[in-house]
C-alpha cells in the first residue's frame, strides 16, 4: 500500500525522464504535477499520457502543490533553475535525478561534486535525495513492461530517504539504500555509465540490479 499522499511535482516532466516517472506514478495511483517553464506544454503532455490524477502547470506552482518534488532537468542550467525555486522548494523532499553527461559520455560534475550536492547547497532547507538516474526512459515510459531495475537513493535525512525508497517500490522498481548524499556522485556517474552502454551495445533498457540482495532485506 502507498503511504505518499500528498501529490509528486516532476520538474522538467515534458522530458523523456520526467515523462516515464510522470506516467509510472500515475499509473500507481499517486497524484502528478507535472512541471514545465510552460504550464500550456505540461498540460499537454499530461493529456497525452491520458491518466486521470496527472494533470500540468508551471513550474512554481506544481512545486507549491507538491510534498516530493522530482528534478529531472538537464544539468545545463541546473544550478539557475534550482536557484530560481531556492524559496519554494526549501521545506520540500527535492529527489535530484540529474545526470552531469559530458561530451563523449563522460561524467562532468558541477563543483560541489555532484547536482544533487549542488541542490542542497543552492537549498538548504530541503531535504535533498538522489534518486532515478539509472532508470531507462524508454522502460519507464512502456507501462506493458515491469520494472525490473533497482534505484537507488542515496540522501542525509534518513525520512526522505525512506519516502524515496517508496515511491521507487511505487513505480515498481525496486528502491536500494544507498546512505548519504556523499553517494550521489558515485551513482550520478554509473547513469552517465549506463547511457554509454546503452549507446554501444545499441539498447534502450539497460539498467542495474544488485545481485544477491534478498527481496525483504533492511539496511542497518
Amino acid at each position: 500500500m502507498i503511504s505518499i499522499l500528498g501529490p509528486v511535482a516532476i520538474l522538467g516532466g515534458t522530458g523523456d525522464l520526467g515523462r516515464g516517472l510522470a506516467a509510472r506514478l500515475g499509473a500507481a495511483g499517486l497524484e502528478v504535477v507535472i512541471g514545465s517553464r510552460d504550464a500550456g506544454r505540461a498540460n499537454e503532455t499530461a493529456v497525452r499520457l491520458g491518466l486521470p490524477r496527472v494533470r500540468g502547470a508551471a513550474n512554481a506552482d506544481a512545486v507549491g502543490a507538491a510534498e516530493i518534488v522530482v528534478l529531472a532537468i538537464p544539468l545545463e542550467g541546473h544550478a539557475a533553475f534550482v536557484g530560481g525555486l531556492a524559496g519554494p522548494l526549501s521545506g520540500k523532499i527535492v529527489v535530484d535525478a540529474t545526470v552531469p553527461l559530458g561530451p563523449g559520455f563522460s561524467f562532468v560534475p558541477p563543483s560541489a561534486g555532484s547536482a544533487a550536492a549542488e541542490t542542497q547547497a543552492l537549498v538548504p532547507g530541503a531535504r535533498v535525495v538522489a534518486a532515478f538516474h539509472t532508470l531507462s526512459a524508454r522502460l519507464l515510459a512502456d507501462l506493458t513492461r515491469p520494472l525490473d531495475q533497482d534505484v537507488l537513493v542515496c540522501g542525509d535525512d534518513p525520512d526522505a530517504r525512506a519516502e524515496v525508497l517508496e515511491l521507487a517500490t511505487a513505480i515498481g522498481a525496486r528502491g536500494v539504500d544507498a546512505g548519504g548524499l556523499a553517494a550521489a556522485a558515485t551513482i550520478e556517474g554509473m547513469a552517465v555509465l549506463l547511457i554509454g552502454l546503452n549507446v554501444r551495445y545499441k539498447r534502450r533498457h539497460l539498467g542495474i540490479r544488485i545481485a544477491h540482495l534478498p527481496p525483504d532485506a533492511r539496511p542497518r
